[in-house]
């Protein structure tokens, strides 16, 4: 399926710009959106200031860290307004260069018109079509592999992206810098831009990594697909091989391939498995086949359910079992109040595994009572362990029920998110609307050495709400991002999402 132009700048900006890839949001909490960072924002700030201050190339960004299952952040970016700016218009300008990603149907994860905006999601098949793929790829065939790349957007290098847009020999024919013009040059250099001129790396969570990714790994599926059959979801591939020898050779040419991008295979992920094999884990299997059969899950069932899965957790500390349990549950039909036996249980988890905490949110608003909100001291455990940590996005949540649902967040808490110093939980320190909390952030902002603008650059989204709220100076003295933004209505905050 195209993907339009014009969709795909919208979408760049103000759908795929923060990071939430994930079919619900739940990377972050939805009182964050980028609705308003429109394409005519993004041209005027292109055609503003440009940064020219010695010492500084490109642009830093602010850092949010997702915790994963085992208990390991991921950093994602949330890049500085300007320097993506130019990075989406240079890839619409471009499209047409650049839509043979949109095409490939070796990748699942590819650009596509999605109805709420976005053109990229990255969340898994539906079971049922997954089992029909994986079906068709098996029949006549006795391997199948497994294997990724290693550190696929960390590893990244720039001057890939080119060689995989225009060709090895016109890319290093035009690399010197009487060619800088070229579009494919201009291409490489704006995604430098995002992370301080660097060559190696791409910033991890916006939609325009995505793109410049499958610019490179189109490439090599299209060394690969005629002599294989695979699909690849990202980085992860799976093959079929009619023969281990076949296996092995796919192995080995797309380690070839993937070089040639100075790419590398993840030994430790690659592995061969004889066929027939089990379609899905066996603990989502068990989980499937557990599920309560009522038409309405009673709250004692509910945690039965529960007790399968923190014991099938134990035996795999890497997969989503927990998630995927829960995640069941409330898609479920559930018993009149099902729901207080459940969120206790489910909070006890969150503090082990804070990717449940966007599950909590239906919980919360079912188990609401008036005048009273009984889990106030749960959320403050939470908020000191995800700040003990540093999990940006177990601290983000934590804060958002504390807004949302008007609890006083302790002086403890707030000192917490105070030494973390990470710039999302500031920010809703901040709107919690305590003015001795406010009052510290602002002075944590002001404090900020102005002089160095890649210091600046990892705050911007918290200074640039102060500033849009009058409540500091501009950061950016030889810069108009803040100004026009401001002047334009741009705010980063969904307000309605937080009440």
């Amino acid at each position: 399926m195209s993907v339009g132009k014009d969709f795909l700048l919208a979408s760049l900006l103000q759908h795929n710009f923060l990071p939430m890839q994930k079919k619900a949001k739940e990377e972050m909490p939805p009182v964050f959106s980028s609705i308003t960072f429109t394409p005519e924002v993004a041209k005027k700030l292109v055609a503003g200031k440009p940064r020219k201050v010695e010492g500084y190339q490109g642009f830093d960004a602010v850092d949010y860290k997702l915790t994963r299952f085992n208990g390991v952040s991921r950093i994602c970016s949330i890049p500085h307004p300007t320097g993506y700016a130019h990075l989406a218009l240079c890839i619409h300008e471009h499209w047409d260069k650049l839509d043979y990603i949109a095409t490939n149907k070796n990748s699942l994860i590819r650009p596509s018109q999605h109805s709420d905006g976005r053109f990229i999601i990255m969340d898994y098949e539906k079971s049922f079509e997954k089992t029909k793929r994986n079906l068709r790829g098996a029949f006549g065939r006795r391997f199948m592999v497994h294997t990724d790349v290693a550190n696929c957007f960390p590893s990244i290098y720039t001057h890939a992206i080119s060689w995989a847009a225009v060709g090895f020999d016109h890319a290093k024919k035009h690399a010197k810098p009487v060619h800088a013009s070229e579009w494919f040059n201009q291409l490489d250099k704006k995604v430098r831009w995002l992370k301080r001129n660097e060559t190696q790396g791409v910033a991890i969570g916006p939609a325009t990594s995505n793109v410049v990714s499958e610019v490179i790994l189109a490439r090599v599926d299209d060394a690969l697909r005629e002599d294989f059959v695979y699909f690849r979801f990202m980085d992860d591939y799976t093959a079929y091989c009619e023969t281990e020898g076949e296996a092995q050779e796919f192995i080995r040419r797309l380690a070839e391939e993937l070089a040639k991008y100075k790419m590398l295979l993840n030994i430790k992920k690659t592995k061969v498995i004889p066929l027939p094999t089990a379609l899905s884990a066996d603990w989502a299997t068990e989980l499937a086949l557990s599920m309560p059969k009522s038409e309405e899950i009673s709250g004692y069932d509910a945690v039965n359910y529960l007790n399968l899965a923190v014991r099938l957790a134990k035996d795999t500390p890497d997969g989503s079992v927990l998630k995927f349990a829960l995640k069941g549950l409330l898609g479920r039909k559930l018993e009149f109040m099902a729901e207080f036996d459940i969120l206790p249980y489910a909070l006890t988890l969150s503090f082990h595994q804070p990717v449940l905490l966007p599950l909590l949110e239906k919980l919360l608003a079912a188990t609401l009572l008036p005048g009273a909100f009984l889990y106030g001291e749960q959320l403050q455990r939470l908020a000191l362990e995800n700040a003990r940590f540093r999990r940006s996005d177990g601290l983000a949540w934590a804060l958002y029920y504390f807004n949302k649902y008007e609890v006083s967040i302790s002086k403890n808490v707030a000192d917490e998110v105070m030494a973390t110093r990470d710039c999302v939980a500031l920010l809703l320190l901040y709107l919690s609307g305590d003015v001795a909390n406010q009052e510290n952030v602002i002075e944590f902002a002001n404090s900020l050495n102005s002089a160095d603008l890649y210091e600046i650059d990892q705050y911007w989204l918290l200074l640039y709400e102060l500033y849009r709220e009058d409540k500091i100076a501009n950061p950016y003295a030889d810069e108009d991002t803040f100004e026009i933004m401001k002047d334009s209505g741009v705010s980063f905050l969904n307000a309605a999402a937080a009440t």
